[in-house]
């Protein structure tokens, strides 16, 4: 929809809504823009001149915000949209700007993967199997659109790609045995900076003899080599390790012990962090507003609520009650998903996925009559993050 008056002007797309005001005094003009998800924020004062034209205006400072499935979709608009949308420096922006979870990932034992859009007009995948890999794989860890899947096969090889794009590359073999279930974790920063869109992984590696020994081995992009950080955790009876998290330079693991085992990137230290003495199986590590928290779902008569740990003591910060009305039913087992988004706090109900919204206090109820049983579901961001094509082989 395009709405033209001298005073302002709209422009709404299926999924996005960007308006002009125009201000009549000056050779400026203040732009404004709200995303249809709700967590992609639009800068709050960017000026540009006034002659500057209205589809320059929308490329260079609107597409950024829009998910990858949009984008593709808006190539048809001109040969000019095609070219900018299709370049890296746009890849580069809308990896920087777009942080909305678009759905999840997900996967029962023996099967291939597939996707829960949040959105499927604007959030779509279009191979949501991963059969574009070489090999069957089981999807391992995500961030920021980077998907680490791990092959089936007795070589167990990592591949990293964007499901998107369908770009990806494989990993070479690592120093370390991994195990059947390793407790791996992509860490990639989405910034304006990081041209190459570098990133890392890292698995906490149990000593196969003494479960109270973990090492860090540690994949990078850069050098495309992988390394034992020489920080060694000994710490009694940790047994088993989650599958983790990775949140502002810093990898987090939740432990059988009732703790959280952090590394930081940066230095390759780690520490000990406390989970709430009422913690649960079906709880997860999430941030909130910026924080690393701790939820955890309890049942209270006939509906459901969401206790919030957070600060260094993981105290209780509040609830959050899950209304009947918009969930429905609430039988069944109630599970936390791990999920890095300031804004969105992920929940399974029985067979139902429950989106909250944390700023709006928003409740959305989506369906999939798959969700009971073991399965493994992984938050994804639309993105056009590229991932290097593998090498050919000589």
């Amino acid at each position: 929809m395009l709405m033209l008056d001298s005073v302002n002007v709209r422009l709404q797309f299926s999924d996005f809504t960007y308006t002009s005001f125009v201000q009549r005094k000056s050779p400026y003009k203040v732009l404004a823009c709200s995303s249809m998800g709700g967590s992609s924020k639009f800068p709050k004062h960017i000026k540009l001149k006034i002659d500057m034209n209205i589809e320059d205006v929308v490329k260079e400072n609107v597409l950024p915000f829009l998910p990858a499935k949009s984008l593709y979709r808006y190539k048809t608009v001109s040969r000019a949209w095609n070219q900018w949308i299709s370049s890296p420096f746009l890849e580069l922006k809308q990896t920087n700007q777009f942080k909305d979870i678009s759905g999840l990932f997900s996967q029962f034992p023996g099967e291939n993967p597939s996707f829960i859009s949040f959105n499927q007009d604007a959030y779509g995948i279009p191979v949501p199997s991963l059969n574009f890999l070489p090999e069957s794989v089981n999807i391992r860890t995500t961030c920021n659109g980077l998907v680490c899947c791990q092959a089936r096969s007795e070589e167990g090889a990592y591949f990293i790609c964007n499901p998107v794009t369908g770009h990806w590359t494989k990993l070479p073999s690592p120093n370390l045995y991994h195990g059947p279930e390793p407790a791996i974790v992509l860490a990639f920063d989405a910034y304006a900076l990081n041209f190459a869109s570098n990133y890392e992984l890292v698995c906490a590696v149990l000593d196969l003899t003494d479960h109270s020994i973990v090492q860090f081995e540690i994949y990078s992009s850069r050098t495309n080599s992988w390394r034992v950080a020489d920080a060694v955790c000994c710490e009694e009876g940790w047994l088993n390790l989650s599958a983790g998290c990775y949140m502002k330079g810093v990898v987090y693991w939740e432990t059988s012990r009732g703790g959280i085992l952090a590394f930081d990137l940066k230095h390759e230290e780690y520490g000990i962090l406390s989970l709430p003495p009422s913690k649960g199986p079906n709880g997860a590590l999430v941030e909130i507003n910026g924080e690393l928290s701790y939820i955890l779902p309890k049942k209270q008569d006939n509906f459901w609520e969401i206790y919030v740990y957070g600060n260094m003591n993981m105290s209780l910060k509040g609830t959050i009650s899950l209304d009947p009305e918009i969930v429905g039913e609430t039988y069944g087992v109630c599970q936390a998903l791990t999920c890095i988004n300031s804004d969105l706090l992920i929940i399974l109900l029985g067979t139902k996925v429950i989106t909250y919204r944390v700023r709006t206090r928003k409740l959305e109820c989506f369906y999939d009559m798959r969700i009971n049983g073991v399965s493994k579901y992984l938050p994804y961001v639309n993105s056009l993050i590229p991932v290097a094509r593998p090498r050919p082989e000589i």
